[in-house]
């Protein structure tokens, strides 16, 4: 059952370089108000303006932030393709190299794009990741049927949404999106989405347990996830990203006017 008291932060931005700035603010303000933070950081065309934006901050990132990839794609760390290029390009390359913690790719490459043969390999990445993440983040302590299990506490996470309706990589009916207990899991992506390769994720509950939630969306495609996110019932063929209704943190949606057409006044 989903939280009927979700009240989310909105706001509606006229164009990308709003977007940015809105996001880019809220992020400061988190910095200003902490000695140090992690950010996990999303992939896709639309934080790019944000991660290009915030080396305007570089000083106070430069002291207090260590970043993490949200979700990677499961291929070489130089290829176009992955999150951490584009996040290299825009931001991190201004930082040194102990500001990200990384994920390596190498068990999977040889079979990250079988859907069949390359689970073993995107399995063996995801509990790699998982180990650093929990070296360098600051664990929460809870129990699950007499055993202890520790999830990592990130203070902010980056979103966004695919036309699908996933988000991170945790598309819709993967291996991610019915994780309960671990901190990273993998996915390979609905029959829409490309690039057709394996990716590794952190969780839904690792999401739920963030300190901030930051979601940016642009887009018309984006508007029916969002409104099956908002609706306090859930409508039928609801979003996998619907989870999100139980984040115990704040959780602020910034849109642009196509993504927010169905949002009710």
């Amino acid at each position: 059952m989903s939280n009927s008291r979700f009240h989310p932060s909105i706001d509606i931005c006229q164009d990308a370089g709003a977007i940015s700035e809105v996001a880019r603010q809220k992020i400061i303000d988190i910095l200003n108000k902490n000695s140090q933070i992690t950010i996990a950081l999303s992939g896709g065309s639309t934080p790019k303006k944000l991660y290009h934006d915030l080396c305007e901050n570089l000083p106070i990132i430069r002291e207090k932030v260590i970043f993490l990839l949200g979700d990677e794609r499961l291929y070489p760390v130089e290829n176009e393709q992955t999150n951490y290029q584009m996040a290299f390009r825009e931001l991190l390359h201004k930082l040194p190299s102990d500001h990200l913690i990384p994920v390596d790719p190498t068990a999977a490459i040889a079979t990250s794009e079988c859907e069949v043969e390359g689970i073993a390999g995107a399995l063996a990445v995801a509990e790699d990741y998982e180990a650093k993440l929990h070296k360098r983040i600051p664990l929460m302590k809870w129990a699950k049927d007499g055993r202890e299990i520790m999830t990592p506490v990130i203070d902010i996470v980056l979103l966004g949404f695919g036309s699908d309706g996933h988000t991170a990589s945790i598309f819709p009916e993967s291996v991610a999106s019915k994780e309960t207990e671990r901190t990273v899991s993998v996915a390979f992506p609905s029959p829409s989405m490309k690039p057709k390769v394996w990716r590794v994720s952190i969780t839904p509950h690792v999401i739920q347990n963030a300190r901030h939630v930051l979601v940016l969306a642009t887009g018309k495609d984006k508007s029916w996830v969002i409104k099956g996110i908002l609706n306090d019932e859930c409508p039928s063929g609801a979003p996998v990203s619907r989870f999100l209704r139980d984040c115990k943190g704040d959780v602020s949606f910034v849109l642009d006017r196509e993504a927010a057409a169905d949002i009710q006044p």
